[in-house]
């Protein structure tokens, strides 16, 4: 059995809240620096929750099917093809795999936003 090669990856942890969590685990040298940036810029932003910036339109774009930002079209469902499906064991029990990168962000549903705006 050869061995695989050892590659950086950046994790990004995308959130529909209250619903679910998904992983998508891009390899570094698929990612531009503009996409970097964009990552940055949506760290820790939630969508309906937070002002829309650049880096939720990147994201809000490129995990969608059929569906682009004004501005974004070229990055259309770019990230998709990098949702983590393989649970049959830890991401960090697979020596490969080494990840430099940790992002967050999501999409909070309306009626959470909802709430979220009557609290305050």
């Amino acid at each position: 059995m050869s061995e695989r090669p050892i590659t950086q990856y950046t994790l990004l942890i995308w959130q529909t809240l209250p619903e679910s969590t998904d992983l998508y685990l891009i390899p570094n040298d698929k990612l531009s620096e503009e996409q970097f940036k964009y990552l940055h810029e949506a760290q820790n932003k939630m969508i309906n929750a937070d002002d829309m910036n650049d880096g939720l339109r990147f994201l809000n774009t490129a995990l969608a099917e059929n569906y682009a930002e004004e501005g974004f079209d070229k990055y259309k469902g770019c990230l998709r093809e990098y949702k983590w499906e393989d649970n049959s064991e830890a991401i960090t029990d697979r020596p490969w795999i080494v990840i430099t990168n940790v992002f967050l962000s999501g999409f909070v549903l309306w009626f959470c936003s909802l709430i979220k705006g009557i609290s305050q």
